[in-house]
């Protein structure tokens, strides 16, 4: 049978054996009991004047004899008060970490008292161990010797499971720590686990980061479990508002993801279709860590960073991507494995990229690690073993190729038609751009000259005065050094140093005839017309003559098939 107490008596009824308990350890007089009388101390006589004497001797004679104790064993005896000082203590620090650990690992009793006088209550027994209870009208309690705050609209607890279910404008406090709003949520008493689900909210008060999502589950420090653990399945969104030095708000750090687990408010993990935004900066990835305490970000798998800001745009891609913050600016960003970056001045291909910011602006990268780092400009291509270009204010000033870098370039269009490249070679090449940039300017920088160190070589197209349809002149030189020298994107000077060699090509007009071409044979003169009335006389036959021999027939071969004489044979004749 269901019975209705109001909730003043409720309250007495669990009140009342929490006091007791904790009374019950107090010691209590009886109302009977009787004061005790102090004993009288006796009087002294000789005889224990003498043993007194006696004794006070005996004390004077070990004093002498501890005086005598040397240097050495005091020493020895400081060493040992030392050592059973800092045991002590260790086991003071032991016993401590026992006591918050035993604290910790109690479970929630909960406690209604702060509930509103308008609340109702219903208490269903079922058997000793086993009772319901159904609170409307609001509810709020906490745990007893905690400091935590939980409030709701309405709520049922299963004593026997250990479960309490909130419903309606659902608020879950630790003061400091974190804040969960919903619509309805579940606490588990003895996991210490709160499953909020409807519009939830959780606000880290420790690093202003916000949780939103359909639900989320909060786990409490325990004794198997040291640090909180927030967990937000069914693609969440998490707000990062961090401050810097000064307690000063920066920029927020927005988070989507498939699944967001959050340890202690100190390490995020986003699983599953990530993407992070940080002003102009959007990152993604199939997974991401965040280190709140350290400021590393990393993306892992199919990353991506891109600058969305028009005048600072750029793409970086790579297998996994870093990103490091000091005083909550982004200041490094290393891809890892087939890394690729792009942007208006340069593109850089390498294994391993390394980005340097400044401002929120790339400033310099580096390009090595397996295999050959390649940089592609308007104007220059660049492989080498390892790259390093200098871009401040984020366009390019300077280049370094290390390791048998090979520099190729595209000739003037307008003055030579042709597809072979320039091309440059060196154990180490340095080119230097004009970055100079004036307002309005969006003009890229052109290269203005290129220095080639060790075992240089060089190969250029001249063009040619006849033309840009006409071949152009080639200029090889090799020596130890090779600076060459351009204006307007074209090359004007070469200057080789020490051991200098090299050639000189210019084309020549064609002047042979093609021989390929078969000789045409003419055509035979048309016959004589026979005019009207006219005869024809018949020619004289000759006879030949007896000393004169008859000339020899001509064979029927075409005139294709007779070869004019060399001009050795008519030497001879």
């Amino acid at each position: 049978m269901t019975r209705r107490l109001p909730v003043a008596r409720v309250l007495i009824v669990l009140i009342v054996p929490v006091m007791a308990g904790c009374f019950a350890g107090r010691s209590r007089t009886p109302a009977n009991a009787r004061p005790t009388t102090p004993t009288a101390v006796p009087t002294a006589s000789p005889d224990s004047a003498k043993t007194i004497a006696i004794v006070g001797d005996s004390a004077r004679k070990a004093d002498s004899a501890k005086a005598g104790i040397n240097a050495d064993s005091a020493k020895k005896l400081t060493a040992l008060a030392t050592a059973d000082s800092a045991a002590r203590a260790a086991d003071s620090a032991k016993a401590k970490t026992k006591k918050k650990a035993a604290t910790v690992a109690k479970p929630c009793a909960l406690d209604f008292s702060e509930s509103p006088p308008e609340t109702r209550l219903t208490y269903i027994r079922i058997d000793s161990t086993n009772a319901i209870t159904y609170i409307g009208g609001g509810f709020v309690g906490h745990c007893q010797g905690e400091n935590n705050r939980i409030s709701a609209d309405s709520a049922e607890q299963f004593q026997s499971a250990g479960v309490l279910n909130l419903f309606g404008n659902v608020m879950y406090q630790e003061p400091g720590k974190i804040r969960i709003q919903s619509s309805h949520a579940t606490y588990f008493t003895r996991e210490e686990r709160l499953y909020a689900d409807g519009m939830v909210n959780a606000f880290q008060i420790g690093s202003g980061s916000t949780f939103t999502g359909p639900s989320i589950e909060y786990f409490r420090p325990t004794a198997t479990r040291p640090s909180s653990k927030l967990l937000a399945p069914n693609n969440p969104t998490a707000t990062l508002i961090e401050k810097d030095s000064t307690g000063k708000p920066g920029m927020p750090v927005t988070i989507q993801a498939a699944t967001l687990s959050d340890q202690g408010d100190s390490v995020l993990f986003a699983i599953g279709n990530v993407t992070i935004k940080r002003g102009g900066l959007v990152g993604k990835s199939d997974s991401a860590t965040f280190d709140k305490a350290s400021e590393l970000a990393r993306l892992i798998r199919n990353a991506r960073v891109v600058n969305q800001d028009s005048s600072q745009r750029f793409t970086l891609d790579g297998d996994t991507i870093d990103l490091f913050s000091t005083n909550r600016q982004l200041t490094r960003v290393l891809s890892l494995h087939k890394a690729m970056v792009v942007n208006s001045d340069v593109s850089i291909q390498a294994e391993k990229i390394d980005l340097r910011l400044k401002a929120q602006k790339l400033s310099e990268a580096f390009a090595y690690g397996g295999g050959r780092a390649t940089a592609r400009t308007p104007q220059q291509d660049v492989a080498a073993d390892s790259l390093h270009i200098v871009m401040p204010d984020q366009r390019i000033s300077e280049m370094r190729a290390v390791g048998t870098a090979v520099a190729t370039g595209v000739p003037d269009t307008l003055k030579i038609k042709s597809d072979d490249r320039d091309l440059l070679r060196g154990d180490t090449v340095i080119a230097s751009f004009d970055s100079a940039k004036f307002a309005g300017d969006t003009a890229q920088p052109r290269i203005r000259e290129i220095n080639a160190l060790g075992n240089a070589s060089s190969l250029f197209q001249v063009p040619s005065k006849q033309g840009p349809t006409f071949p152009p002149s080639i200029n090889y030189s090799r020596g130890k050094a090779i600076l060459v020298q351009f204006d307007s994107g074209q090359v004007r000077d070469v200057t080789i140093d020490s051991a200098a060699s090299g050639a000189y090509f210019e084309p020549a007009a064609d002047t042979l005839a093609d021989s390929t071409k078969k000789a045409t044979r003419k055509a035979p003169p048309p016959p004589p017309t026979r005019r009207r009335g006219a005869q024809l006389s018949a020619a004289p036959s000759r006879s030949p003559s007896p000393d004169r021999p008859s000339p020899p027939k001509r064979s029927s071969t075409s005139l294709d098939a007779i070869t004019p004489m060399s001009s050795d044979f008519r030497r001879r004749q």
